[in-house]
Formats: structure tokens, C-alpha cells, sequence
């Protein structure tokens, strides 16, 4: 009887452990996985990293920062991520891959300037005959250069001589020596020489220069947010929660950029919290939907075409690039 009252009881537990189970199963959230790359893309969305707001029941988000392009990039092919932010050429050569990420939101609107110590350079015109460091040759902020360039009467082959010698760090430091004297150079690093080079200043702002040769209101979009097409289908909701804790976020930056500053520092995008705080403003973070920003997107998407199709996966991409709310 003893036996018979023993094995009953483990029956019993066994079927109790079981029910655990699964009524657990039935709670257990969804990981939504966000990935910010290191530099001023990521910015906008370092709030969301401090806080984690909740983006719907049985959701659960967890942020990361990728050291590297590549490291972004693999993390998307593998679709490893729900939402990303990185440069919008990037977004546009994994569309064209149909991996199956779609742009939702532009979130940086150009970090390019020109710097100069001991040369007085006002306008296109004085750059003529002049050496200018530049970096990465055929890289996207290279070919806004390029095309602007052209634009205002220049070939950049034989009416200026564009040295490619220097990476951004390097070029950042010999211009803090001195030993620069004009240089193209994005956020953070016009800060990094601006704090340590008094005799340093920015000579042009590239993406006013945009606007005004092409006759638009928004410089070029060198910065978005892509969301996962898959995700977006099943939890629409929740990409239009995560759209407007962004869009908070970014504001929230721009009006705090010493606290902001701070945040950056500790979530390792790359700055010190004194160096992201004076950047900030010049890093030109603002956020506009997939809808709202789609025109800009196309302008700049042509540009690099016209120079180099491969920056952009070989083709403009059409319509079903732009999430559209379901």
C-alpha cells in the first residue's frame, strides 16, 4: 500500500511540475533585440538604453552597441536584430541583398566639416589649388565632398589635391600637431581637435553646404533606423511604440546634452561625456519617419549612385525600402 501511495505522489508532482511549466512557457517574454553602431548614429537613441522602455506585453528589449560596421552588418545578415541604427547607405545595401530590413526613420542628418588652421577659407572658391586631408576615398561622406565639389566649379581631380593618407584618428591627431592644415573631418572628431587646438576652426559646415546647393530643407540623411520587415509584420504595435520612445529620446538629447553626454560615456559609443556633450549639436541628430523622409533619402541615394552604385548595393532601392505603417 505504502508502494502504490508512493508512486502515486510522484504522479502527482511530476503532472504539478509539468503545469509550472508550462503556464510559465505561456509568460515568457520576447527578446526584442536593438543594436546601436559606435559613433553619432547611436546618439539619438542612448535614453532608450538607460531606461528600456517597454514596447509591449510579453516584450522584453535588450540593447547593444556594435564596435564596427562589420560587426553591425554580420548581426543583420544572421537577423540577429529587431532595429538598428547605422549609416543609411548601409541600410540600403542590405535591402538590395533582401536581407529584410526596411528603413522606418532617419535619425542623423549629416556630421561633416571642414577644419582649418592658418589657411582662410570662406567659401568654395578659396579651396581651389589647396591640399585638403580627407578620409576613406570613395566612402560616402567622400563622395558628398566630391559631388559638392563639382558642383561649385571644382574637379576634385586636378583643381584640389585630396590626400587619403590618414584615418580618422590619425588625421584628428596631425591636425592637433599641426601638422594639418585643411582637413574633412565628421563628429566626434571635429570636437576632439576644437578642445585640444585653439588655433583649429571649422571654415565650412557640409551639410548647410548641401542644403543650399541643392535647394533643399534637410541636409543629406547619413544616419537611420532600420526595423527587421519580419518583426514589423508581427508587432506592428510595438514599432510604433519603439518610433515614438526614439523620437523622445532624440529630443530629450538635444535639450540635455550634458546629461546626455554622460550616457554616452557610459554605454561605450565612443565619447568621452565632455567631448559627446560639446558634439552633440553638431552631430545634427533630429528624427523623421520613413514617410517624411523619404524624398531626402532618394536625393542623397542619387548622388552616391551617380559616383558609386556599389555604395548603395548596385541599384536605388524602390518603393518597399520605406516601412509604411501596417
Amino acid at each position: 500500500m505504502k508502494k502504490i501511495l508512493s508512486v502515486l505522489i510522484v504522479i502527482i508532482l511530476l503532472f504539478s511540475i509539468g503545469g509550472c511549466s508550462k503556464q510559465e512557457d505561456s509568460y515568457k517574454k520576447e527578446i526584442v533585440n536593438i543594436a546601436g553602431l559606435k559613433g553619432p548614429t547611436s546618439i539619438g537613441m542612448i535614453k532608450m538604453f538607460e531606461e528600456k522602455p517597454l514596447l509591449g506585453e510579453n516584450l522584453e528589449s535588450e540593447y547593444e552597441v556594435a564596435q564596427s560596421p562589420d560587426i553591425l552588418v554580420s548581426k543583420l545578415l544572421s537577423k540577429e536584430v529587431d532595429f538598428a541604427a547605422l549609416p543609411t547607405n548601409v541600410a540600403a545595401k542590405l535591402y538590395n541583398k533582401k536581407v529584410g530590413y526596411e528603413l522606418v526613420a532617419v535619425n542623423t542628418w549629416g556630421v561633416l566639416y571642414i577644419m582649418t588652421q592658418d589657411e582662410d577659407i570662406k567659401d568654395w572658391n578659396d579651396l581651389k589649388g589647396k591640399h585638403i586631408n580627407a578620409i576613406a576615398k570613395g566612402s560616402t561622406p567622400d563622395i558628398v565632398f566630391r559631388y559638392l565639389l563639382e558642383k561649385h566649379g571644382l574637379n576634385p581631380e586636378t583643381d584640389v589635391t585630396l590626400d587619403y593618407t590618414l584615418g580618422h584618428i590619425e588625421l584628428a591627431q596631425s591636425m592637433v600637431a599641426g601638422k594639418v592644415k585643411i582637413a574633412l573631418l565628421p563628429e566626434p572628431f571635429v570636437t576632439m581637435v576644437k578642445m585640444k587646438n585653439k588655433e583649429a576652426s571649422i571654415a565650412m559646415n557640409i551639410q548647410d553646404e548641401w542644403k543650399n546647393t541643392l535647394g533643399v530643407e534637410n541636409a543629406f540623411p547619413q544616419g537611420c533606423l532600420v526595423v527587421r520587415k519580419e518583426f514589423a509584420q508581427k508587432q506592428p504595435d510595438a514599432v510604433e511604440r519603439f518610433l515614438e520612445e526614439y523620437k523622445k529620446s532624440i529630443d530629450w538629447v538635444n535639450e540635455n546634452k550634458e546629461e546626455a553626454g554622460v550616457l554616452v560615456e557610459k554605454y561605450g559609443i565612443g565619447m568621452k561625456a565632455k567631448m559627446a556633450e560639446m558634439a552633440i549639436p553638431r552631430c545634427n541628430i533630429s528624427f523623421k519617419d520613413a514617410k517624411n523622409a523619404k524624398k531626402s533619402v532618394e536625393d542623397y541615394f542619387k548622388v552616391i549612385y551617380d559616383f558609386s552604385p556599389k555604395d548603395i548595393g548596385g541599384k536605388l532601392p524602390d518603393e518597399d525600402f520605406y516601412y509604411h505603417k501596417k
